[in-house]
């Protein structure tokens, strides 16, 4: 079974808290017990000072032969150092035992190998032993006794070190587990935040796949997932415009098949019915007519292909210009029969085109701009370079395109004035397929228009050509 997104964040968000409270608890508590056993050392060492002095104190004060006032001292002072983990042993100039903290003097060495076999509990990895230690009592530059310290070495833990430790080790442990609840709680805050828009785009996205593309899938978050909001309200909105275009589309070729065929359709029942004679006039009309079909066909045929790279592009080096300049030579007496100016600038340019359907694209922006431009208008056909793009421009001062047409002048069958362009036969294809055409060589074409004023499409097309 596969994890959600938010079950992926909030599991990564605790495995990341754990390994990093438990890393940090080993780790202080590491060198928590070694700093703490460096400290319990150093101190170790300075209790034995003190115990040393207190004894060679005392044994001088007594003399070279204890008396009963020493070793009434030394047994009180001896019994209170062994409940801090230290057996004192003192011994005469001749080395016999004088103390040791026992009824019985015979009874300290069975004492002290249970003290070295008694582990330290509060350090389980202790790996000590138990050590003697002697040091001379001197008087007058001359040893007159000695002092044995025994204890675990190099450190041993009193009951208020464990008590220490211990309160340590709860107190950590605790923030270790408040700080771990704090860590999967903001991984689910976190993980909710950032799964929580990407499921609503998922939500949304099912919708447009549904065909509801009028929803509102706008929402905020990260700067990617803005981004991707954004992504999806553009999604549907060119599928909410596609889908627009299709119903026109459909609208259009249903329309524009529709009278054709219901002139042959009316011509044709009324022959058979014996109405109408199969002249030769009538059999001209039904020809036209098929022969209308056809040629809308053929335009269909011709989008398809340049919409959809099916037809090949052979590309060479060709001088535009001058393809452009013998391309106007055709529509002189066209635009003059109408009072169009027809003027052309050019700079030689060569650039690697199929020079039949760059052609093709030529002929359809300067037919469109003679056919919409009023008598006694102008259009002006601009050829040259501009860096590594070869540059056409065909400018008109004609009747222009109105600002709620101009995104959709190059989707299939869209006209800006149903009435005339059918009056005029344009099928609403040519732009269509001359954007077609020029995207396929790796260009692009640009229009700037407004209504009276007139229209410029701006063709640009790489000088070296791309490979498709």
């Amino acid at each position: 079974m596969k994890l959600t997104l938010k079950s992926k964040l909030v599991v990564s968000y605790v495995a990341v808290s754990a390994f990093l409270a438990i890393s940090l608890f080993a780790v202080s508590a590491y060198y928590l017990d070694r700093q703490f056993q460096i400290y319990v050392s150093h101190k170790q060492d300075m209790k034995n000072m003190e115990i040393v002095d207190a004894i060679s104190a005392n044994f001088a004060d007594s003399g070279e032969n204890p008396d009963a006032e020493f070793l009434n001292f030394a047994d009180e002072f001896g019994r209170s150092m062994l409940e801090q983990g230290v057996v004192i042993m003192v011994y005469d100039a001749r080395g016999k035992l004088l103390y040791c903290p026992t009824v019985e003097i015979q009874g300290c060495v069975h004492m002290t190998e249970g003290s070295a076999s008694s582990p330290n509990d509060a350090c389980p990895q202790f790996d000590g032993a138990y050590a003697k230690e002697s040091f001379a009592i001197e008087r007058d530059g001359r040893a007159v006794g000695s002092v044995t310290l025994g204890y675990h070495h190099p450190f041993y833990y009193s009951e208020s070190d464990r008590s220490f430790l211990s309160a340590y080790n709860r107190a950590f442990s605790g923030m270790s587990v408040v700080f771990f609840a704090i860590a999967v709680t903001i991984g689910l805050v976190m993980a909710g935040m950032i799964a929580g828009p990407i499921i609503s785009m998922t939500k949304r996205t099912r919708e447009i796949a549904d065909g509801n593309y009028y929803g509102d899938a706008v929402v905020t978050g990260t700067k990617e997932i803005d981004e991707l909001s954004s992504s999806v309200a553009h999604l549907a909105e060119s599928l909410r415009t596609q889908f627009m275009l299709k119903k026109r589309m459909a609208d259009a070729y249903s329309h524009e098949f529709r009278t054709p065929l219901s002139v042959l359709q009316s011509n044709l029942e009324a022959m058979i019915d014996g109405i109408w004679q199969p002249d030769r006039e009538r059999l001209e009309s039904i020809l036209a007519e098929t022969l209308r079909i056809s040629r809308m066909v053929s335009d269909i045929d011709r989008l398809v292909q340049a919409g959809g790279g099916e037809s090949p592009i052979e590309k060479k080096p060709v001088d535009v210009t001058a393809m452009t300049e013998r391309i106007l030579k055709g529509f002189e007496a066209s635009a003059a029969e109408k009072g169009v100016e027809l003027s052309f600038e050019g700079k030689k340019c060569e650039a690697k085109v199929d020079p039949d359907k760059f052609s093709q694209v030529i002929m359809n922006l300067v037919s469109n701009a003679v056919k919409y431009t009023n008598s006694g208008g102008r259009v002006k056909v601009t050829a040259g370079e501009d860096g590594n793009d070869a540059v056409l421009s065909v400018e008109d001062d004609g009747i222009g395109i109105d600002g709620r047409d101009m995104p959709y002048i190059f989707e299939h069958l869209y006209r800006t004035d149903e009435s005339r362009t059918r009056d005029s036969g344009g099928n609403g294809i040519g732009l269509s397929v001359a954007k077609a055409i020029v995207e396929n060589h790796g260009g692009r074409i640009e229009v700037k228009s407004r209504p009276g004023e007139g229209s410029v499409f701006t063709v640009k097309a790489p000088l070296g050509g791309k490979a498709n």
